[in-house]
């Protein structure tokens, strides 16, 4: 019964923090790129601490130090809401590549168009493929760092998914790095669910992948062993803090 009550506490905040935040995040888009994201970055903040006070869903990251100066293409796994509202509070000013129809959603969409994301029509195939490369390179070059997907939806903490070649090509293209980065968000934030449980995520940030001479089937496949071997450190570490208690 308290978990249900957890969870809804969870969710009737975060609304009520999207409805508050929406017209002053379409306000913010008047401001200089780093402090519009400052500012809507703001409310991901608020939801990863109410995440924090209602349901007592924390988190711990290793390899920060890892994180470069200069631009790079963010490589995560995708399991949950978690990671969403927590990475722009960990990672440098960020570039989301979303699904297009997410910027007509009322409220969410009309703020997380502010972060100017890289927003792709998934049914366009090969063209949305180039949109990726051409815009991506832009903000690139602007200093900014890329954070996408390669899964390209969320998965249950233990089935992994298919990993799309579209941001390995983006990073093969500009010739930046891919930050690798896991965490275990689904195991208390489910993909599908409502309930969330108490606990820590774990984030692990892995040295950078250079791109420099490789082809993004490369890249791709180094991530793809990287993530491997992350999972698995991720998997003993919740095994041994099951057992410590």
């Amino acid at each position: 019964m308290l978990i249900i009550i957890r969870s809804s506490l969870l969710l009737l905040g975060m609304i009520a923090a999207t409805i508050i935040y929406s017209l002053p995040c379409v306000l913010a888009r008047l401001l200089p790129y780093r402090l519009c994201f400052k500012f809507i970055s703001s409310w991901c903040a608020f939801n990863t601490f109410w995440a924090r006070l209602t349901c007592g869903v924390r988190y711990e990251i290793q390899g920060l130090e890892k994180v470069p100066e200069k631009s790079c293409v963010i490589m995560s796994n995708h399991q949950s809401t978690w990671e969403t509202l927590a990475f722009p509070g960990i990672f440098p000013t960020l570039t989301w590549v979303i699904k297009k129809e997410l910027l007509a959603l009322p409220f969410f969409g009309w703020g997380i168009g502010g972060t100017q994301p890289i927003a792709l029509d998934r049914k366009a195939g090969r063209r949305a493929l180039t949109e990726l490369v051409k815009d991506g390179r832009k903000k690139l070059a602007l200093g900014r760092f890329i954070l996408i997907f390669p899964e390209g939806t969320r998965r249950p903490f233990k089935e992994p998914g298919k990993l799309l070649a579209g941001g390995f090509l983006l990073a093969a293209k500009a010739g930046v790095p891919v930050l690798p980065v896991a965490h275990d968000a689904g195991r208390l934030w489910p993909s599908k669910g409502f309930l969330k449980q108490a606990g820590t995520v774990r984030v692990i940030i892995g040295d950078c992948i250079s791109s420099e001479g490789k082809s993004a089937e490369q890249l791709r496949d180094e991530y793809a062993l990287w993530l491997k071997q992350a999972r698995q450190t991720l998997t003993e570490q919740h095994a041994a803090e099951v057992n410590h208690k």
